[in-house]
């Protein structure tokens, strides 16, 4: 088993652990779309990167699932709250782990991000460091 030092070393980017919604559809092509009816599933991220999230779900998606995810990011500054977003990233499910009360942690790799929006996800995880 991979000792902690190894398992960052594999990560190009710094996490950040947060409570944000995000919503998440499933890429027209997966074999999982026909159990989910073309819905958006809410969810809740638990960590965000410049290369991906974790996030907690009800439904069990498995890996190597493309989906299509929209959130907003926020900033507060003194008594100011700004938003940016909604961002529209394509990202690939890359681990799921059925954790208790019918809940999975999913880690997702963003496949496709916009440049403005991977400068936004860098900065808000570099002012809330």
């Amino acid at each position: 088993m991979p000792d902690a030092g190894s398992i960052r070393e594999r990560r190009g980017f710094k996490r950040l652990r947060v409570n944000l919604s995000i919503v998440f559809r499933l890429d027209k092509t997966s074999k999982t779309r026909m159990q989910i009816e073309n819905q958006e599933i809410r969810a809740t991220m638990i960590d965000l990167s410049e290369g991906g999230v974790s996030i907690l779900t009800s439904h069990d998606i498995p890996e190597g699932t493309v989906l299509s995810m929209k959130f907003t990011l926020f900033r507060v500054d003194n008594d100011d709250v700004s938003f940016y977003g909604p961002m529209d990233i394509v990202g690939e499910v890359r681990y799921h782990h059925a954790l208790a009360n019918n809940e999975y942690r999913l880690g997702i790799l963003f496949r496709k991000v916009e440049e403005e929006d991977r400068g936004e996800i860098a900065n808000f995880i570099g002012n809330s460091a």
